[in-house]
């Protein structure tokens, strides 16, 4: 099994990333990202998107609405190429890994 290699311009997204994720919620080391949908709305189908904030045993960390909002704001702002509002996403933050997911297998997203 290979390592994935990052590169420098990788690195330091990821620091950055990390940096701005620890300034929101001290302990996090994991965020998911779901997209919720409704069905009919006085406007129309509206889609959402569920923060999950976890530690490192995954346990999820007491965090208000205000930090749920900040930490997703952080990582569309580091990869604003990502399907948020279709895709579910997970970010480690030890790693610097924005992980797809997918019903069968996690992806990798570039």
């Amino acid at each position: 099994m290979n390592p994935t290699r990052h590169t420098a311009a990788e690195a330091v997204r990821a620091v950055m990333v990390a940096r701005d994720l620890r300034r929101v919620v001290v302990d996090v080391e994991t965020v998911q990202t779901t997209p919720v949908f409704t069905e009919r709305g006085p406007r129309g189908p509206r889609v959402a998107v569920h923060v999950h904030l976890a530690d490192v045993l995954g346990l999820p960390l007491a965090a208000g609405p205000a930090e749920h909002r900040a930490a997703y704001t952080v990582l569309r702002r580091a990869y604003p190429h990502a399907g948020w509002q279709s895709d579910e996403h997970r970010y480690d933050v030890r790693t610097g890994r924005l992980l797809r997911l997918t019903p069968d297998s996690w992806e990798a997203e570039q």
